[in-house]
């Protein structure tokens, strides 16, 4: 790594840091941070503003069968639809709040948990 990317990489987690705090557990970053984990378990590199985490990467820790599985009984189940095995960030943001990706064209009345 060169000495700026270090630079800008510590700038950045010393804001980040700084966020964290005053906004715990409000987003997923800030609810797998609280669990233990820290931003190389997702981040396989150094996080690139604007960058996704890839769905294998969170599949590594969470089955999309067990996630359906959990939410069963939400109806409809976003983990159970016609769209398959989407991308997790496609509704669970790291950094920002989460969003139902299925509304861009329906109108569900579901809660997207930051977490979990």
């Amino acid at each position: 790594m060169t000495k700026k990317t270090l630079i800008a990489l510590a700038a950045a987690l010393a804001l980040g840091s700084a966020f964290t705090s005053a906004t715990a557990a409000d987003f997923t970053a800030d609810f797998h941070v609280s669990k233990g984990l820290n931003c190389a378990t997702c981040h396989k590199t150094a996080p690139v503003e604007g960058a996704k985490v890839k769905k294998a990467t969170c599949q590594s820790c969470h089955s999309y069968e067990s996630l359906a599985q959990k939410t069963a009984k939400v109806e409809p189940n976003p983990h159970y639809n016609h769209l398959g095995d989407v991308n997790c960030t496609d509704c669970h943001k790291g950094h920002q709040k989460s969003e139902l990706m299925c509304n861009q064209c329906h109108q569900f009345q579901l809660n997207v948990p930051h977490s979990k």
